[in-house]
């Protein structure tokens, strides 16, 4: 058994959660514990509505400021098993993380008759719960791709989405400027181009990147991207904008390969972190990953500038 200690959070009731009860609400920030566990923290009053003391099953509203506390928790670990195809990175009764491989999509669509979820289907075959994918990459990044392996955990990671740490490394064309954390914000919406469909700027919903350089030379830029907000295309989008195409982008770049990968994933009592695959002028030097990780530790992960 792994122990885990959750931090405390105070996380602000959205929309999508007004008049959910109270011990539901804290059960999808902590996942499934002990009923009496939940009480316990609600009576003795580490759980607090707006710096009030509440009621287990009181219901939550929007707008609202929610003290989850910390708690131990126990997860059963498990051994990696074999998944032809994928390539796993961690995996317990909850939950299997995974190194997507560039140019497979998540799901199939038209045209595609291989995804990562046929893949799943096939390695989890005959059992009652096949892994579901909590969250999308697009078919050409790699990187960072958490599955869930009950419904509880689907719902729970859902429902907590936006509070998570997310971030992408990428190689992008010509040297970075800004030596700090350089937040970009535009509105963002899909339109057709004379290219097919793409995401343009200067319109539809708010989208927030924070950006910070790795490695900088005279014709291509290591950059970490955390992202603010999840928007289609978001990352790509803002740093062709910004004059930094990503290199290989075929859709708002030159082209070739895109080098976009999803290296790091966090939230409270878990985090995961892997390099790209890239080779040659590319390639990240193994040194170089917790010097990322320092970085993306003083990173905002949430909606909102530095």
């Amino acid at each position: 058994m792994q122990s885990e200690r959750t931090s405390v959070q105070l996380v602000e009731v959205g929309r999508e959660e007004n008049g959910r009860k109270l011990v539901s609400f804290l059960e999808a920030r902590l996942g499934t514990l002990p009923t009496g566990l939940f009480m316990r923290l609600v009576r003795t009053g580490q759980v607090r509505i707006d710096g009030r003391r509440c009621k287990p099953f009181d219901r939550v509203l929007t707008g609202q400021t929610v003290r989850v506390p910390p708690v131990t928790v126990q997860r059963k670990e498990k051994s990696l098993r074999d998944l032809p195809g994928l390539r796993g990175v961690f995996e317990n009764d909850e939950m299997l993380v995974i190194d997507k491989l560039a140019g497979l999509p998540v799901h199939g669509g038209t045209g595609w008759t291989d995804s990562v979820h046929d893949r799943l289907k096939a390695c989890f075959a005959g059992q009652a719960f096949v892994p579901i994918p909590v969250h999308r990459l697009d078919r050409d990044t790699s990187g960072l791709l958490l599955c869930a392996k009950t419904h509880d955990f689907l719902r729970a990671m859902h429902a907590s989405w936006p509070t998570l740490t997310k971030g992408y490394l990428c190689w992008v064309e010509g040297a970075w400027a800004a030596a700090g954390w350089r937040t970009v914000v535009s509105e963002l919406a899909k339109a057709q181009t004379g290219s097919g469909e793409q995401v343009v700027s200067g319109q539809g919903k708010r989208a927030v990147s924070h950006v910070h350089p790795v490695l900088v030379t005279a014709g291509k830029s290591l950059l970490l991207v955390v992202l603010g907000t999840g928007r289609t295309h978001q990352i790509r989008v803002h740093l062709a904008d910004c004059g930094h195409a990503i290199v290989g982008d075929p859709r708002y770049g030159q082209g070739g390969g895109l080098l976009l990968h999803a290296a790091a994933l966090s939230w409270p009592g878990h985090s995961f972190f892997v390099l790209p695959p890239w080779q040659d002028e590319f390639r990240i030097d193994p040194g170089h990953a917790q010097d990322i990780k320092n970085i993306l530790a003083a990173a905002p992960a949430k909606e909102g500038t530095i």
